[in-house]
């Protein structure tokens, strides 16, 4: 996997099994975080965006979908 940015990974092309394996993983570390959060975004024809996505702890944003799009909404952003 590439490291994008500190505790920020990419990798396109991962097995649902590997992914579920790292899912596992994370979620054990999870545990032992005070104040963390864990996104995992794959591609999902079958879901909103063509994404699907798992989130443990609250992320800093929140993710909404939008006409079909999830877009990510900072705490305290103009909604229309």
């Amino acid at each position: 996997m590439l490291e994008l940015a500190p505790g920020v990974y990419t990798a396109p092309r991962i097995s649902p099994a590997v992914r579920d394996r790292i899912w596992d993983v994370l979620s054990d570390w999870y545990l032992y975080e005070n104040d963390a959060s864990i996104v995992m975004l794959w591609a999902d024809n079958t879901s909103a965006g063509g994404q699907a996505i798992r989130i443990l702890g609250s992320p800093p944003i929140e993710l909404v979908e939008i006409d079909g799009l999830i877009v990510s909404r900072r705490q305290g952003s103009l909604t229309t």
